[in-house]
């Protein structure tokens, strides 16, 4: 098969994304693949890219966040243009947050994205490279969580608690900071915003934030500095305003929070607790444990958070805020999701706790209509195709000639890979990635 070159460095919130591109590296091997890890704080790692520039017809590489996307060779070409690999940068968050990545055009380079909801705004915004790609992040091999915690729970010994694993977000701090930051002008510009999307999901959130600038009289183009910090200020605050709403109910149940930054909720807990960060090693292997697991999506509709994912797949019960992707394909869990309304939250909570047997069902239900439609297992697969399709790999779906120069091949007069060029790194590369 090929060979999976996997960036890393180590740098992210709990190591969070070293954990989950370990666990896709374990279902490209058992799809065949030889995994290579490069951990990007090697002092070494510019010999180790040399190496696989060798093996470049059958390799292919992968980060998340865009980790190792901007490393360029010594004539400042990008590294993966000068060595002709493919490259699959693999967002979390939306494109706004650090949209000079997400713009970066190359054959070699295929934009990938876990929410559909942001593959659509580099469709419909950036166009970059003609083509965005949605990939789900997909529930993990279930085997793996029985590993983790080292026997295979069932319903009847779980804890009874459910899981909240997700750092503290205040929005009144928010408030305040930014209103000592912010030009006044732009602060009602972005109330006015933040008012008007409070509603909806990150889809609307770029026509919104036009339509509303304009009565300001600014006339804004998507994609601009002053529209991506718009963008991403009302996708702060709305999350954490549905954080906060979320948090206020659980802590009145029997509810562990890992995370920091609770320190403005805990004075309201009464049955729940308060934990701290956990690493996401013990993280996966404590998830079983649970009857079920909290989450809220990234003000997306067209895919579910990992925690999501995850809890179907470790039989844990998710209490989340439904969408279009979860009444779609995941309607036996509909008591289990909710809207943002407090009597909504409350509903679904009682929900799990008054009938552990039946949210047990049905998950399991669950597991069994998603996988492996909907798996990590299927994603890699997906990562491994759309890699194919770009740069010298795909010469032989090449359509007959002409074809434009660059697109299934590389452009004629490309230098051919130098296993001696030196390689340098982007410092941005090991800013920790954002988690949330």
């Amino acid at each position: 098969m090929s060979i999976a070159c996997l960036l890393t460095a180590n740098t992210s919130a709990y190591d969070s994304l070293a954990g989950l591109l370990d666990m896709l590296g374990t279902e490209f091997e058992r799809l065949g693949h030889r995994v290579v890890t490069i951990n990007l704080r090697d002092p070494a790692f510019g010999e180790r890219l040399k190496e696989i520039i060798g093996h470049r017809a059958e390799t292919f590489a992968l980060s998340l966040s865009g980790l190792g996307l901007e490393i360029r060779a010594a004539d400042r070409r990008l590294f993966w243009d000068a060595a002709q690999i493919p490259f699959f940068s693999w967002y979390c968050d939306h494109p706004s947050y650090f949209i000079r990545r997400h713009r970066i055009a190359s054959p070699y380079i295929a934009h990938g994205y876990v929410f559909p909801d942001h593959a659509k705004f580099n469709r419909d915004y950036l166009k970059v490279n003609g083509a965005a790609f949605p990939v789900h992040m997909g529930i993990p091999d279930p085997g793996f969580f029985a590993e983790a915690s080292g026997d295979r729970r069932k319903g009847g010994s779980r804890n009874g608690r459910i899981i909240f694993a997700k750092s503290g977000w205040d929005p009144n701090l928010l408030e305040r900071h930014w209103r000592t930051t912010v030009p006044p002008r732009l602060f009602r510009l972005l109330f006015d915003i933040i008012d008007a999307s409070s509603e909806s999901g990150c889809v609307s959130f770029p026509q919104t934030i036009i339509d509303v600038a304009e009565q300001h009289s600014i006339y804004l183009s998507a994609g601009g500095d002053l529209f991506n910090a718009l963008l991403t200020r009302t996708d702060n605050y709305i999350r954490a305003t549905k954080t906060t709403l979320l948090a206020s109910i659980l802590t009145k149940h029997p509810v562990d929070f890992f995370g920091s930054g609770w320190d403005y909720m805990a004075p309201q807990a009464t049955k729940s607790a308060f934990h701290g960060p956990i690493p996401f090693a013990a993280l996966c292997k404590t998830l079983p444990a649970y009857l079920g697991a909290a989450s809220i999506n990234p003000n997306v509709d067209l895919s579910v958070h990992d925690r999501v994912f995850f809890s179907i797949g470790a039989g844990v019960t998710p209490i989340f805020d439904g969408n279009a992707f979860s009444r779609a394909h995941m309607p036996m869990l509909k008591a289990h999701s909710f809207s943002y309304h407090r009597e909504s939250i409350e509903a679904a909570v009682d929900c799990l706790l008054s009938q552990p047997s039946e949210a047990q069902e049905n998950v399991a239900a669950a597991l069994a209509a998603l996988y492996p439609a909907f798996s990590m297992r299927n994603a890699a697969r997906q990562i491994h195709e759309i890699c194919t399709s770009v740069g010298p790999s795909a010469a032989a779906a090449s359509p007959a000639p002409p074809s434009p120069s660059g697109v299934w091949t590389p452009a004629s007069g490309t230098p051919s890979p130098d296993t001696s060029v030196r390689v340098l790194i982007h410092t941005d590369d090991l800013i920790e990635a954002r988690r949330h």
